[in-house]
């Protein structure tokens, strides 16, 4: 299947004076909250995570810009080379309700809320285009992206998304390569990658020096939700935490030991890791009394 290109806007040149303009907007750099090590933006807003993104891709420097959720804390935990991508990551973003609540158990910073772009892919693209963002979409099945860019572009006459592909090249050498040609040739601002976790990141992690990318951006199955291959968590249900709940009942069989094994091992971490930051407290309390009592 050979890669498409789409449209080739006539953008202005990505500057380092338009990086400057977006790093004053407030709220796009708000610190950061560790969990489990890992370092994550806790953004309070839509708006401050969409200017942050448009923020990498206007830098000189080749970025990377990482969702993490409970599946993927987890994978960290299990595998030291995902762990070291998200330590390297310029950003780090809560993609799932499990990572907001182990930063209020943590008590070390507060992540106000997920951004999970499933729900607002194609908000997402209409800012990047207003940004003056390209965009390249690799990932997904056969069939799939094409059919996310027929429903985008259908009340669209202009966007940014240059070029796209699906995700099925990591055993045709040649296709890949090919692929990997088409992207430098168009040299997208924002590159998106669908392969799912740690696959995504894996690839970007290989390719990241030879790819002519500004931002290397692992999106998971977003198209699929976008065209409805997988059924979409009604928002107010993801905003309650209990996403995970509805695609556990959609996809039982597939999804059984992500959620009804992973999530409570990961929960036991973080109750692990509050006991064990209160213990501390606690002894460091004691050791002067003792000593004084000497």
């Amino acid at each position: 299947m050979a890669t498409y290109t789409i449209y080739a806007p006539e953008n202005k040149p990505i500057t380092t004076t338009a990086a400057l303009a977006l790093e004053s907007e407030p709220g796009i750099f708000p610190g950061k909250v560790l969990i489990e090590g890992i370092p994550v933006d806790p953004f309070k807003d839509k708006e401050y995570f969409l200017k942050r993104l448009a923020y990498e891709a206007k830098k000189p420097k080749k970025s990377l810009f990482f969702p993490i959720n409970v599946h993927s804390a987890n994978m960290s935990q299990k595998n030291s080379r995902l762990k070291q991508l998200f330590l390297k990551a310029d950003t780090v973003y809560c993609d799932g309700a499990g990572i907001a609540l182990a930063s209020k158990l943590l008590g070390k910073g507060i992540i106000p809320k997920r951004f999970a772009n499933g729900d607002w892919l194609f908000e997402m693209f209409d800012f990047l285009h207003e940004q003056n963002c390209t965009m390249y979409y690799l990932g997904g099945e056969p069939g799939i992206v094409e059919k996310g860019l027929s429903l985008y572009t259908t009340d669209r006459e202009n966007h940014s998304l240059i070029g796209i592909h699906h995700g099925f090249i990591l055993r045709d050498k040649t296709l890949e390569h090919n692929v990997i040609q088409e992207i430098n040739r168009l040299k997208p601002d924002i590159l998106f990658v669908g392969l799912g976790c740690p696959l995504e990141q894996y690839w970007i992690d290989e390719h990241f020096q030879t790819l002519d990318v500004g931002v290397f951006y692992p999106i998971g199955a977003s198209m699929d939700y976008i065209t409805g291959k997988i059924p979409r968590c009604p928002v107010w249900l993801g905003d309650l935490g209990l996403e995970w709940l509805f695609r556990f009942a959609a996809e039982p069989k597939r999804l059984y030991h992500r959620y009804l094994v992973g999530n409570p091992w990961f929960l036991s971490r973080i109750i692990f890791e509050v006991i064990k930051e209160k213990l501390l407290r606690r002894l460091s309390k004691v050791k002067p009394v003792l000593r004084q009592a000497r």
